[in-house]
């Protein structure tokens, strides 16, 4: 069989949509079969979020295991359903198009216990560990899973031992941004300042946006990261 015939014929199938080309390695499916694929894969997904509305999505081992598909195979046709916009892939997770995880009512109200800001200190983060610990003796129905969907949505937020809301944040970066426009570098005491915490939470917080591409360190100064 000549490579360039049988390359051409795989072309062809795909041209006509009786095919689906397959990357990681290169590879083709029959169409039929990979919408019958992806027809189970979105009902386990439906049926998923229907039974636990506050997970991220569904993990590509689950998936797997559920429809009996092995995960290497499957993973390279969710990447392509993913890519077609039939199915939503985050983080590691996969749902259906526009689902978004819903807390019940008591995962939202333990954690909005956890999480109580005080207005005199709106930058005090809490305690990895401690809210790991609570979660775990918690009897509430899938808060431990809640917990990784706040977190994989960054709704929460881990800094070095420490959480903050995502609101927090993203009102930090707002006004270390807008200092650092204004004046163009700053220190880590006057960031503390700027945001009125102490250097316990400052320097992992800085240490935090440098990580993720804000700020970068110059001596004992932060400037903005030119993009």
């Amino acid at each position: 069989m000549r490579e360039d015939v049988a390359q051409a014929a795989l072309e062809a199938l795909v041209e006509r949509g009786c095919a689906l080309r397959l990357s990681k390695p290169p590879a083709y499916l029959d169409a039929e079969l990979a919408d019958a694929i992806a027809a189970r894969i979105c009902e386990q997904l439906t049926a998923n979020q229907a039974e636990k509305p506050w997970m991220y999505g569904t993990t590509s081992l689950a998936l797997s295991r559920s429809l009996g598909v092995a995960e290497p195979a499957l993973i390279r046709i969710l990447a392509l359903l993913a890519e077609d916009g039939r199915l939503a892939a985050r983080g590691g997770y996969y749902a259906t198009p526009g689902f978004v995880p819903t807390l019940s009512a008591e995962q939202r109200d333990f954690f909005e216990r956890a999480f109580t800001v005080d207005p005199q200190q709106p930058f005090v983060p809490v305690p990895f560990a401690e809210l790991v610990a609570h979660v775990k003796a918690s009897k509430i129905a899938g808060l431990s899973q809640a917990f990784d969907t706040l977190l994989a949505g960054c709704v929460v937020i881990k800094v070095g031992d420490d959480l903050y809301r995502g609101e927090q944040i993203a009102t930090a970066r707002a006004r270390l941004e807008a200092s650092l426009h204004a004046s163009g570098s700053l220190t880590m005491a006057q960031f503390r300042d700027l945001i009125g915490t102490s250097r316990k939470y400052a320097v992992p917080l800085l240490e935090w946006f440098d990580s993720n591409g804000v700020t970068i360190r110059n001596g004992d100064v932060r400037v903005l990261r030119m993009r």
